[in-house]
């Protein structure tokens, strides 16, 4: 088995990363690496989810959550079969962290990328790793599949009050290789909306005092009271007069001063 270690592009979902490290050069490595490697083994990208976040009860929690993807997970993961070119899982780490973070904001005041080192005493560290692996046909289906062992643990404070481990397994319909890459799309779109339901589940300690505030009076209007403005000229509106249009604005305050003559029968 050969290992190997690609570089994508730098989060851009709307969360902030708290350490800033200097990527450049990694970047410029491992993308040299990613061109000479995919010559040798299969490049299975494994993409971003889309998915909205999970549905279910949801505890609004008081500070925020720092996500850690650990060493292990890395930003790509190799395996090999007999007879068979090594498959490269890369765009790991950004996968993890950017379904994560679209999943649990609506639960955290604010979600952060980073190490526990970068965690307040008060935050909650979320900690996630993931090992992909490809899996040759079985009675599962007449495909490859990718299948993903997991665990995560939540901390706050010193203690842990989360933590599991999991095991999920793609369609087994995909062809070796390349396309793996979606099969491990999947497993990883399935382990981050778990990860986020029960984490967004995660009891607060330290709930927010209740801030007496005046009330809010409020009333449905009917469609027949919504009346938008009316008798006002619109620009455009052919139902203006063109002749007023074409009149100057002197001509018309002539005519309005002006007095009725006799008319002589």
């Amino acid at each position: 088995m050969r290992s190997g270690t690609l570089f994508t592009a730098a989060w851009a979902y709307s969360v902030r990363r708290a350490s800033a490290a200097p990527l450049f050069a990694l970047s410029v490595f491992t993308l040299a690496s990613a061109l000479i490697g995919c010559s040798t083994f299969h490049c299975a990208e494994v993409e971003k989810s889309q998915l909205p976040p999970p549905p279910g009860d949801k505890i609004l929690h008081t500070d925020r959550i720092v996500i850690h993807v650990t060493e292990k997970s890395g930003p790509a993961q190799c395996v090999a079969y007999e007879r068979y070119h090594p498959v490269c899982f890369y765009n790991i780490n950004t996968a993890l962290e950017h379904g994560l973070a679209r999943s649990l904001w609506p639960s955290y005041p604010e979600v952060v990328i980073g190490t526990p080192k970068d965690a307040r005493p008060s935050d909650y560290l979320l900690q996630v790793e993931v090992t992909l692996d490809a899996l040759p046909p079985d009675d599962a289906g007449p495909g490859w599949s990718a299948g993903a062992r997991s665990r995560y643990r939540v901390v706050r404070e010193g203690k842990v009050i989360a933590e599991e481990t999991l095991a999920s397994r793609s369609r087994a319909q995909f062809p070796y290789g390349s396309p793996l890459g979606q099969a491990a799309t999947e497993v990883i779109d399935a382990t981050v909306l778990h990860v986020a339901g029960s984490v967004s589940r995660v009891p607060e300690a330290r709930p927010d005092e209740a801030k007496p505030l005046p009330i809010v009076a409020s009333r449905d209007m009917k469609p027949a009271e919504r009346s938008p403005e009316k008798d006002a000229p619109e620009k455009g509106n052919p139902a203006v007069d063109e002749s007023e249009r074409a009149t100057p604005p002197s001509e018309q305050n002539a005519k309005s001063n002006s007095k009725p003559q006799a008319v002589t029968p």
